[in-house]
């Protein structure tokens, strides 16, 4: 609502300016003149609606895993950035999701369990960004 206030003001602002003018502007051209102002005013108050991720942060805001497995499975995870060590386990049921937030950027090993606690699946993961790590059958 506020934004359609703002777009109103400015189109009242700037209605007469155009008008009044002298130049061999046509109507035709003088609409999409105060048209394509109205828009890029628009857009440039909206945003593209995107988060640009910073490059120099030193977390990512959120770091997930989705179980599509036909049980439930627990994830560890362990790293060690900038002599820390960092250890997550997530108890993750089937069909089900589970986030770790503000997690440090940097390389982490993960270990899959099933619930019989046999590994299922180990690897390593580089953390820069925000993820989604899905787990399949």
């Amino acid at each position: 609502m506020k934004i359609k206030k703002m777009i109103f003001s400015l189109l009242i602002l700037l209605l007469p300016l155009v008008f009044k003018s002298q130049s061999t502007m046509s109507g035709l051209d003088k609409g999409l003149a105060i048209g394509n102002i109205l828009v890029q005013g628009y857009i440039a108050l909206k945003g593209n609606g995107a988060k640009s991720a910073d490059p120099n942060t030193k977390t990512v805001d959120s770091f997930c895993f989705k179980n599509k497995m036909e049980e439930k499975i627990t994830i560890k995870l362990n790293g060690k950035i900038e002599d820390e060590e960092i250890k997550k386990e997530f108890v993750i049921q089937k069909d089900g999701k589970e986030c770790t937030f503000n997690l440090p950027k940097g390389i982490y090993t993960y270990e899959v369990l099933l619930s019989s606690k046999d590994t299922y699946q180990r690897g390593e993961y580089k953390v820069s960004e925000e993820a989604l790590m899905t787990i399949n059958h």
